[in-house]
């Protein structure tokens, strides 16, 4: 690489260090983002269960007609189906929680109370009353988002509350009971005014609930994150940080964590339904098609690494097959490195959100079934597979991996001779030395 090119990069990568690293530092560390970042990835566990069941019933129905298998599955469908619901169908009120948990930690307040009034709002604001009986399929993932939002103001009125000393206090009570009394007057504010918002928007859009309303009035902006350019955008964002090492999934899996579990909430129900699957940038879209084999496609790294002339990249090859089995990129990121690499930035950068568009169009033209489940923590390509239920995923990851690796190609091989000439130097070194002392 020339030395123009070389301090055109160095001089990009201080501007990044100087001006984009504390604002992303900074995004990652914020108490309203951590709390939501924190609490989607708890809910992982409840994703992963629903989508399971899920994959039982897909199984069920690939046995041709009149097999007793299949037979079992058609006449047992409700049962079979009511893990999904009892996951996915209630995915709002666990956010609640696992949001509420988190953000209570953070602003030190009472974490059952705050739960409390986190389920409280949820509850108030994804549902409405049908002719006498309380409707609860606002519940889901279309509700997701008031459950967010709702849980963090829960929290924050708890706090504000006791903060200002706004409460009931009993002196001389036990903990557990002071902090009941304690708890009264926020919770009763919390659970009036999501009760007063509800009646208004119903009131406003004559009988829809919030989400029922954002469904409706907001789906060009809800769906807008599912496009090959935001796919391009976030998947660039996410490579940039990561280059400049920083955790481009944590950092961004905050915002984009709501879109896609409600994309795969969406997703699922219409598999069970037997409908077309309406989205493509699902989470496990970004786990296993996006960042397939870890974040960056660095599989293909892997890859070139096994059979590199360098001993360096040899050894950090071999270190890293399994985990990028488990599509870990760390040790390829960081061992590698490519972080911080001015012969990786272009591939990485800016190579791997072109591969990614195009596996966005894979899945909308249908020549691939969209992900319908959630398999995190499974191998490839098993992964790619049970998140699809479609065989065809295992050839699309075949073809991504050799684009990926054709990209890497002529810029791993620069990087490549120059470590293997500072490998050759430091080896000519050592045998002058052995020599010299040899002659001693």
């Amino acid at each position: 690489m020339s030395k123009n090119k070389t301090s055109v990069m160095e001089r990009f990568i201080a501007f990044m260090e100087k001006y984009f690293e504390p604002i992303a530092a900074k995004i990652e560390k914020q108490r309203h983002i951590q709390s939501i970042k924190n609490g989607m990835i708890a809910l992982i566990s409840v994703l992963i269960i629903g989508s399971f069941s899920l994959i039982i019933s897909a199984i069920g129905n690939m046995f041709p007609e009149g097999t007793a298998v299949k037979t079992f599955f058609v006449n047992n469908a409700e049962i079979l189906n009511l893990p999904f619901q009892f996951t996915f169908g209630l995915l709002s009120l666990y956010a609640a929680v696992t949001i509420s948990y988190n953000h209570a930690k953070q602003l030190k307040v009472p974490i059952l109370h705050s739960i409390l009034g986190a389920v409280m709002t949820t509850i108030t604001l994804n549902t409405k009353f049908i002719d006498g009986k309380l409707s609860t399929e606002f519940l889901d993932s279309r509700g997701l988002f008031i459950a967010i939002f709702g849980s963090l103001l829960a929290v924050e009125i708890i706090h504000f509350f006791i903060k200002k000393k706004v409460t009931i206090r009993i002196k001389g009570l036990p903990d557990g009971i002071a902090q009941t009394f304690e708890a009264i007057v926020p919770l009763v504010v919390i659970l009036f005014l999501s009760v007063v918002i509800s009646l208004s928007m119903q009131a406003i859009t004559k009988g829809q609930i919030i989400p029922e309303a954002f469904t409706t009035m907001l789906a060009p902006a809800i769906n807008s994150i599912d496009t090959p350019y935001a796919v391009f955008l976030i998947c660039f964002f996410e490579m940039l940080f990561w280059f400049i090492g920083l955790n481009g999934y944590a950092i961004l899996v905050g915002f984009v964590m709501p879109f896609m579990t409600q994309y795969l909430g969406a997703n699922a129900a219409a598999y069970a339904a037997g409908e077309p699957i309406p989205h493509v940038f699902a989470p496990n879209f970004w786990d296993y098609f996006m960042g397939f084999s870890g974040s960056g496609i660095t599989g293909a790294l892997v890859l070139l690494a096994l059979f590199s002339r360098s001993k360096e990249l040899k050894a950090v090859g071999k270190a890293s097959v399994v985990p990028a089995v488990f599509t870990i990129s760390e040790p390829v990121v960081f061992g590698l490195p490519i972080c911080y690499n001015p012969y990786l930035f272009i591939p990485f950068v800016l190579g791997t959100p072109i591969i990614a568009v195009g596996q966005w169009f894979v899945f909308h033209l249908g020549w691939v079934r969209p992900p319908i489940a959630n398999v995190g923590g499974t191998p490839i390509p098993l992964a790619q597979y049970l998140a699809t239920m479609d065989w065809r995923a295992i050839i699309l990851i075949i073809f991504v991996l050799a684009a990926a690796t054709l990209m890497y190609y002529p810029f791993f091989k620069m990087y490549e001779r120059s470590l293997v000439k500072q490998e050759s130097e430091v080896s000519a070194r050592q045998a002058a030395h052995d020599a010299l002392d040899l002659d001693f």
